[in-house]
């Protein structure tokens, strides 16, 4: 009979134990399930609106590119202004930047009015022993053209391995077009 007893004491324990913490914890996680409920209900919202826009915009929608370029970028800047999303290109250009592994003509390049605009050679760096100036623009690299090409794709262009010959035409800031002097050869990064 005592053990009878005892097992009831502990089963009646642990039932009103376990009605205690329910009452306690029980609110939290109603909140979680409300939390993903209002997830799931986020991304139909996205996928709603993108199914919209591919539906209805002039042009097709390359659905990759805008997620990778403008949803995901959008979000972090929302969610922390000093948070950046790298896809894998970009990624890999940031750790060759940061190790400093490049070979380039030594110059600083930068966008200005759709075209790729050198700022910068640096003194006695390749591009600077061949005449090119700030305000100078891109205007072929290796005979292709920069029309259409980002600055980052021109920068590209650009870089390669230690000894590498690149020529450039530019156009100066009055518009006449030449070609650097002679080929540049690629040196390493300063």
């Amino acid at each position: 009979m005592n053990q009878n007893r005892r097992g009831f004491v502990v089963i009646f324990t642990v039932l009103v134990a376990s009605a205690v913490f329910g009452w306690i914890y029980g609110p939290s996680v109603r909140a979680t399930s409300t939390a993903a409920e209002d997830s799931q209900s986020s991304v139909r919202e996205f996928t709603t609106v993108l199914d919209v826009v591919q539906a209805n915009y002039a042009e097709p929608v390359d659905v990759d590119k805008e997620v990778y370029q403008g949803a995901i970028p959008g979000m972090l800047r929302v969610l922390d202004p000093h948070s950046s999303f790298f896809d894998a290109r970009q990624f890999a250009l940031l750790r060759e930047d940061q190790r400093g592994k490049y070979y380039g003509v030594g110059m600083i390049v930068a966008p200005r009015e759709n075209h790729t605009v050198v700022m910068a050679p640096y003194v006695g760096a390749p591009a600077y022993n061949a005449g090119l100036r700030p305000g100078d623009m891109i205007v072929k690299v290796d005979e292709k053209s920069t029309d259409n090409l980002s600055t980052t794709e021109v920068a590209d262009l650009l870089k390669g391995p230690k000894g590498t010959v690149v020529k450039i035409v530019e156009s100066d800031t009055s518009g006449f077009r030449r070609s650097t002097r002679q080929p540049i050869a690629k040196s390493k990064r300063r």
